[in-house]
């Protein structure tokens, strides 16, 4: 998922990032950790999540912000990270000099001393726009995630309810020539 958006949007767009890849995990059926977090107060009930706040050390150049998802992966005995979302500020685009022209009355928010440039047709100054991305689905480790949790003592996968539509109702994943 990408998302590019005015200054003012971004911290509260990276949630939004976040509680979509959280609201996906919950409905596979994956454990994951939680940590208390103000995402959790934006209507998404939370139930065995663990979303970390990455560490400064840990990110990327171009992240202000990143934080990881990691469920629980019985084959490891331990989480493991399956998604990641990142608030890259206005990094990426003064490289890339993507500028927006804010409405009238809307406050710019710039790092001191880097206004915009006017820019052609009277609008006023641009601004630089922030940048976001995420994973959403890290589909090896996914796939990983739900045939370990999802995995029975006979080797059987019972499939997660919000994917048997998708394998024509199929509700348990058996080995050839065993039997259902």
């Amino acid at each position: 998922m990408f998302v590019v958006c005015a200054p003012h949007q971004s911290d509260a767009l990276h949630q939004e990032l976040i509680d979509l890849e959280a609201a996906m995990f919950e409905e596979l059926g994956l454990h994951f950790k939680s940590a208390p977090r103000s995402w959790q107060s934006s209507g998404f009930e939370a139930k065995a999540l663990k979303i970390l706040d990455m560490p400064s050390g840990d990110l990327g150049a171009p992240a202000y912000r990143k934080f990881d998802v990691e469920a629980w992966m019985p084959g490891l005995g331990r989480y493991g990270e399956i998604s990641s979302a990142s608030n890259c500020t206005d990094y990426q685009a003064r490289r890339l000099n993507i500028r927006y022209r804010p409405a009238s009355g809307q406050q710019q928010q710039q790092a001191p001393g880097k206004g915009g440039k006017g820019g052609k047709g009277g609008g006023g100054a641009t601004a630089f726009c922030h940048t976001l991305n995420a994973t959403a689905c890290a589909v090896p480790r996914m796939i990983v995630a739900i045939l370990e949790n999802n995995q029975q003592e006979d080797g059987s996968v019972v499939v997660p309810e919000v994917l048997r539509p998708f394998l024509g109702g199929l509700e348990v994943i058996t080995a050839p020539g065993q039997q259902q």
